[in-house]
């Protein structure tokens, strides 16, 4: 037991070693066609939101990731930036600030050291995904619903099917009954016509004596 702890505790102090060195480097923006790219080159991914607070205003909140000793600012193609700001806010955590024109249509990028720059999906907003759960678990009732109503309309189904079927085999029986020969069961001349009572044959031979 005690190993086992004393394993489970290197483990997170390495994870938690390994996330305290994910450091933001330099910041990159790269005029496009479409708007720009926000390319963040750090030592691992982070986890990125993206706020808008108007047309030319940006605010990425940034988290498993802290700033090196000297972050840079290079911008590519574009002579529009105003400023671009990056502030810690807690322990890997961090926020970006940059106001240019039409920055709202900004992709924000990642890119270490040994890749090239991936997208960064956002974050889910929390109402997002209360607004998907509630989708879920609705579709899910509505499913549910329709399957019990199946199976319903199958059993009325089912019980149909075998009333009909009693019935046709009751029909049947009365056909086989009413097809079957009659047995007459009343027995004619049960007893022969020249058969007498032992009492009366006696009676008559004594009388011939």
């Amino acid at each position: 037991m005690k190993k086992l702890i004393l394993t489970l505790t290197i483990l997170f102090l390495g994870i938690a070693a390994q996330a305290s060195e994910n450091y933001l480097h330099t910041v990159v923006l790269e005029g496009t066609d479409d708007g720009y790219n926000i390319i963040l080159k750090s030592d691992e991914l982070p986890q990125v939101k993206k706020t808008i607070k108007n047309n030319d205003n940006l605010v990425l909140d940034v988290k498993g990731i802290t700033t090196s000793a000297a972050v840079n600012a290079i911008y590519k193609s574009t002579n529009s930036v105003n400023s671009l700001i990056v502030e810690n806010v807690a322990n890997d955590e961090l926020k970006v600030y940059i106001q240019a024109k039409d920055i709202s249509k900004a992709t924000v990028m990642a890119q270490t050291k040994s890749g090239e720059p991936v997208i960064l999906s956002e974050r889910f907003p929390l109402e997002k995904v209360s607004w998907s759960v509630a989708v879920l678990l609705i579709l899910a009732m509505l499913i549910k619903s329709a399957k019990a109503i199946t199976d319903y309309e199958n059993s009325i189904v089912i019980k149909k099917d075998i009333k009909d079927r009693e019935i046709e085999l009751y029909r049947n029986f009365q056909k086989e009954l009413a097809s079957m020969p009659k047995i007459n069961s009343k027995i004619k001349n049960a007893y022969a016509t020249n058969v007498m009572p032992k009492s009366r044959r006696n009676y008559k031979e004594l009388a011939r004596l």
